[in-house]
């Protein structure tokens, strides 16, 4: 059976995604051994909760706004439904770990870049499938925050490898 999301569900599952990106980059830091990396490791985690806390107070806003929330399609809550399930992090800690990733700033921020490409993707689908225009609104200002932080990770893998 299809899950039925609806905008709130997303706002939602976007506060569990920052959520794990954070527990993620915390469990990577027990295993780095270099300094660097572990000092990255912990910006990444401060980043990812910092996003949390601001998409959970974007999800009470929303929720306060009304009671009840129409459904997407059954076309539409599948696609998201494929989307989130696999949307971030994808291989967890065993993709990070690859090629060093643990120990290797660069490896790690590589890691980063493609998680926010993914989570964009899928905040954009959110966008893009609803029919209410101030949750289109409040997506449109994830995807300005994540698009920021691809950016500045971006940055510094440029710095990483110049």
């Amino acid at each position: 059976m299809t899950h039925a999301f609806n905008d709130l569900e997303g706002l939602r599952i976007a506060v569990e995604m920052e959520k794990r990106g954070a527990q993620l980059y915390q469990r990577a830091l027990r295993i780095c051994q270099a300094p660097r990396a572990q000092a990255l490791l912990r910006q990444l985690e401060a980043d990812e909760r910092s996003h949390q806390g601001e998409f959970f107070r974007l999800y009470q806003l929303q929720s306060a706004r009304r009671q009840v929330w129409p459904d997407y399609s059954l076309e539409q809550s599948a696609y998201l439904s494929a989307m989130a399930a696999d949307v971030v992090f994808p291989g967890g800690l065993v993709e990070m770990g690859m090629d060093n990733g643990f120990d290797s700033p660069a490896a790690i921020l590589r890691y980063a870049i493609q998680a926010e490409k993914d989570s964009l993707l899928f905040y954009g689908a959110l966008m893009e499938q609803t029919g209410d225009p101030e949750s289109r609104s409040v997506f449109a200002e994830i995807i300005r925050q994540e698009r920021g932080h691809l950016a500045a990770l971006t940055q510094m893998l440029r710095e990483e490898e110049a």
